[in-house]
């Protein structure tokens, strides 16, 4: 029994000190966890420029709301290149705590993060946003100076304009026969000799000249006027007409004031003996017309 109590003595003994070392050392451990979140606050605390830059400022916009705005106090937009797309992720180089204790020596509610914040402001940004449109796009592309461009007018431009001239009659080529030419011929050449102008052909007046021809060639009967004469005989040529109406009808033939000329001949068979037996006795009458106008 003595034994046991000078046992349990000696062990009590040994085991105050053991306690006392086990609570200092939990004070110092706690100690330790108080002052290493503050001493890493202090040392990651922003610039003062930072930190009020962060403040939250009341701005008032009429008499009766008053609101507030996360937007700094002074704005230093980031000059963007023309032409580049700006980042969609805002980065920052120094972390912030998402938490400022407002009392020296209190634990922040939130831990902070080692990492850049990725999430935007959300304040109204002064740069372009940087969301792709989605409609196409107007912007008219740049040309190089040095670049030539494909032309596509044509090196000759066709005429879609009719021309406006109008082209010339025809000339009218009396519609007469070679033996009816010729007696044209003879007396035109006679009127140009005694000062007339030339004759112009005209194909309704030889029209006319022949139908008459044929029937004075039938009736063996010529006439004589101010504007036409005719004449004819057996196996009459062309020359033998022109002497002819010389000698009965020169008044009209060489009459100045008449232009236009037309020349007919007409021919019929007759009996050019007693008795005629088919073509047996028969023989050629040829009528000539001139018809002036």
């Amino acid at each position: 029994m003595s034994e046991r109590s000078a046992a349990g003595r000696r062990s009590t003994q040994s085991g105050r000190p053991e306690s006392r070392a086990r609570r200092i050392a939990v004070a110092i451990g706690t100690v330790i966890l108080v002052i290493t979140p503050i001493s890493w606050i202090l040392l990651h605390q922003p610039q003062s420029n930072e930190a009020d830059a962060s403040v939250p400022y009341v701005t008032r916009d009429d008499d009766t709301y008053i609101k507030t705005s996360t937007k700094p106090v002074v704005a230093t937009p980031s000059a963007t290149t023309p032409g580049s797309t700006p980042s969609g992720t805002p980065t920052s180089a120094t972390p912030t705590p998402t938490d400022t204790p407002s009392t020296p020596g209190q634990t922040p509610s939130t831990t902070p993060t080692d990492g850049p914040s990725t999430t935007p402001t959300s304040g109204p940004t002064d740069g372009p946003t940087a969301g792709p449109t989605d409609g196409p796009s107007t912007q008219t592309p740049q040309v190089p100076p040095n670049s030539q461009q494909p032309t596509n007018t044509p090196s000759s431009t066709p005429s879609s304009t009719p021309s406006t001239s109008t082209p010339p009659p025809p000339t009218d080529d009396g519609d007469m026969s070679g033996e009816e030419v010729e007696l044209f011929s003879l007396v035109d050449n006679q009127r140009v000799e005694n000062g007339c102008a030339p004759l112009r052909r005209n194909s309704s007046l030889s029209g006319g000249a022949g139908a008459e021809a044929d029937d004075r060639a039938e009736s063996n009967s010529y006439s004589s006027g101010s504007s036409k004469a005719s004449t004819g005989g057996k196996d009459m040529t062309a020359k033998t007409a022109f002497s002819r109406l010389m000698d009965n009808s020169s008044g009209t033939l060489l009459d100045c004031g008449l232009r236009e000329l037309g020349v007919g001949r007409g021919d019929a068979k007759f009996c050019n003996a007693l008795i005629c037996l088919g073509s047996v006795g028969q023989a050629t009458r040829y009528a000539w017309v001139v018809d002036f106008k």
